[in-house]
Formats: structure tokens, C-alpha cells, sequence
């Protein structure tokens, strides 16, 4: 088995994957008034600012993100597709709120409802996209409720479209419920970052135009989504985020107290983490780290983390030190199995362990390699013994 001091790779200074309470440490100070909030970089998934993250909120329409994904879900599974149409319930035409304006027995495209939903924030479109799929907004809403328990995230839903204040979810679990969305359905983007929706009712001599109440869409550079609510039990909430220099960042707003401290500090958020954190890839340093493997076709295995791309404040000077642990494994290995752990060190202190993982698939040798291993595996634990 190969081993390596937390000293060889001191120069990891800037490599490694902090925690968000370390971040914080070495970053600029934020000043957010807001009831919470969240910064979240795409890439490598972690925190870089929280203000009571982890606190249960009120959705309001930001619930709309979820109805979207599992839709998508829908569509990429083949189920439906966005040419498919619906016919629009008179319950969904007697939603209140924000709405696209549908009214009873129209036909509408899947996508027609999905840009009513992420543009306009239609509350008519999500009752009529829910029954269109599922057949009710209560069995929809089941799917959604399975969708966040798959995701790990402490997201609660009753409804498609936000109006209730019993939804409940945290700044942090809606930080990644978007890294989670945006990953794999990257098209979503595109009804998100529209600027306006246009869209005739049936009994209308002319189009209705709506405009996104995202703000950012139009002041922010690079800014391309994602999603406002407001309830009196929620207050102003906003999901923003904005591409610069290829890097996405992710930043959460919920319970300002207007529509203009929302943009205002979600802002702040973004600028923050494209000033205060520079992203690097680690996956080069553990290029020629392995691991021995028994009875396998080669001896050795390379070695991973899942997540390569790590942020890390700019300009810190706090000495870090890493630790790699790699244990023996035996064949048949498969990419992706856990072989070891690597440690990250914060002036001597231990505070965060992340999982190395097989970089390739080892088979199983020949009868002969394993006859061979095993008579070497024995005489080397005698030798131990002694």
C-alpha cells in the first residue's frame, strides 16, 4: 500500500476543498440583511457564503423550480415531449396570482407552459403542466416530494406553484436543488433567461406580453436565470445565477423585504464569489498517485475525487497540507469504488476528508496472477509476523 505525509503536497495551499466555515475564514466579509442566504459555486458544489442556510423558509414561487425539473425529467425520460399539448381544467384557468392567462379547454404546447412557468410565473401553467403529466396536482406533487428525497435535500412540497406557506425548504437545500436541476438539464436555461413571454388567449384580440421579474436578467452580466417568489409569509425571494469567465455561480435570497433588496443582495452575492474565489482542478496532482491491486489483470490502480474542481479563496495564505490514505484492494475493481480517503489540513488541523476513488476498471486476472498474489500476500503477512 502507498502512503503520503500531509507534508508531500504542502503546495496544495490553493488546491484543496474547504469547508464553507473556512471559506468564510479567509474571504471578505458580506453584509446581507436578508432572513437568509446562500452562495453556491456551480462547479465544485460548495458553499461559499451562508447566512442561516440551513433554516426552514417559505418557498413562495421558487417552488416553480421543482415543478420545472420534474417535468423535465418527464422529457428526458421520453414520457412527453414539448410538443406535446394539454388541455387547460377550469381549475388551473381559476388560479390566482401570477398567471399566463390560459383559459378553459385551450390547447397548449408542454413548452408553452414551461416558458409561462420560468418567464411569467404562471400559476395556471403549473396546475395545467401537473394534470397534463400526472393527471392531478396532488400526484405531481408526489413526484416532486420524490424527486428532493433522491436528492437528498430537506425540501417539503403540498403544491406545484408556491401559493401555499406551508412549502417548506432552506437556502442551502435550494442552492443545490438548482446545481442538481442545471446539471442535468442544461436546456433549462434557456426559459429561464427570456425576457419576456407573449402568449393570446383564446378570447384576446392580441397577445398578452409579460416581463421577468428577474432583474438581473438585464443588469447583471452573464446573468441567464432563475426564479422570484414573493408570499407575505416568505417575503421577497430570488434565485439568481450568472456565467462570467465560464464559471457559474449560484446565489439565493429569501426573505428581503422588497423586490429591490432581493436583486440588490443577490448581486452583492455573485460579485462576491467572482472576487473573493478562484476555482482550480486537483485532478493533475493525483495523476500518477495508485494504489496496489491484488489479483487484478495490473497491480496498480489510479486514484480520483469525484469532484476535481475545488474554489478556494484568492490570495490565501494559510499553509494547507494533504494526506492521501489508500488502501489494497483486490479485482475485479470498478471506476468510481472507493479505495481510499484523502485528508485536508488547515494549519495542522483536520477539517474535511474527502473519498478517493478507483480512476479506471481493474479485471480480474488469470488463475495463474491470482495463484501468484495469493502466495505473495501470504508470505509477505508471515514475514509481518515474525
Amino acid at each position: 500500500m502507498k502512503q503520503w505525509s500531509k507534508a508531500l503536497i504542502s503546495f496544495l495551499i490553493f488546491l484543496l476543498i474547504l469547508p464553507s466555515f473556512a471559506l468564510a475564514q479567509q474571504a471578505p466579509a458580506l453584509d446581507i440583511s436578508s432572513q437568509a442566504a446562500v452562495l453556491l459555486d456551480f462547479q465544485s458544489g460548495q458553499v461559499l457564503y451562508s447566512k442561516n442556510g440551513q433554516e426552514p423558509r417559505v418557498p413562495a414561487s421558487l417552488v416553480k423550480i421543482m415543478t420545472m425539473y420534474v417535468a423535465l425529467d418527464q422529457v428526458k425520460a421520453g414520457r412527453i415531449s414539448l410538443n406535446d399539448t394539454v388541455v387547460v381544467s377550469e381549475r388551473a384557468w381559476r388560479m390566482i396570482g401570477s398567471r399566463m392567462f390560459l383559459e378553459p379547454n385551450e390547447v397548449v404546447t408542454i413548452e408553452q407552459l414551461l416558458l409561462g412557468i420560468a418567464v411569467v410565473s404562471g400559476n395556471d401553467a403549473c396546475v395545467a403542466l401537473a394534470e397534463g403529466i400526472a393527471g392531478s396536482e396532488a400526484a405531481f406533487v408526489q413526484l416532486m416530494n420524490d424527486k428532493a428525497r433522491s436528492l437528498n435535500l430537506p425540501l417539503h412540497f403540498v403544491d406545484v406553484h408556491g401559493l401555499s406557506p406551508d412549502n417548506e425548504v432552506t437556502a442551502e437545500a435550494v442552492a443545490l436543488l438548482v446545481r442538481a436541476y442545471l446539471a442535468e438539464h442544461p436546456e433549462a436555461v434557456r426559459f429561464h433567461q427570456e425576457l419576456s413571454f407573449s402568449y393570446q388567449p383564446r378570447s384576446s384580440r392580441n397577445p398578452i406580453v409579460q416581463y421577468n421579474r428577474n432583474g438581473l436578467l438585464r443588469t447583471f452580466e452573464g446573468a441567464d436565470g432563475l426564479k422570484t417568489g414573493h408570499l407575505e409569509a416568505a417575503g421577497y425571494n430570488l434565485v439568481a445565477t450568472a456565467v462570467q469567465n465560464n464559471r457559474r455561480l449560484i446565489a439565493v435570497v429569501l426573505g428581503a423585504d422588497s423586490e429591490a433588496k432581493r436583486e440588490q443582495e443577490a448581486a452583492a452575492l455573485l460579485t462576491y464569489g467572482y472576487r473573493s474565489f478562484d476555482l482550480v482542478n486537483i485532478a493533475p496532482l493525483l495523476s500518477d498517485k495508485t494504489t496496489r491491486v491484488f489479483k487484478g489483470k495490473q497491480s496498480q490502480v489510479g486514484l480520483m475525487v469525484q469532484e476535481p474542481i475545488i474554489a478556494v479563496p484568492k490570495g490565501v495564505g494559510t499553509t494547507v497540507s494533504v494526506g492521501i490514505q489508500a488502501k489494497e484492494v483486490e479485482a475485479p475493481v470498478q471506476k468510481g469504488d472507493q479505495v481510499g480517503v484523502l485528508s485536508i489540513y488547515l494549519q495542522d488541523e483536520l477539517v474535511k476528508q474527502v473519498p478517493l476513488l478507483a480512476a479506471e476498471e481493474v479485471e480480474r486476472g488469470s488463475w495463474f496472477k491470482i495463484m501468484w498474489d495469493n502466495l505473495a500476500r501470504f508470505l509477505r503477512d508471515l514475514i509481518r509476523r515474525r
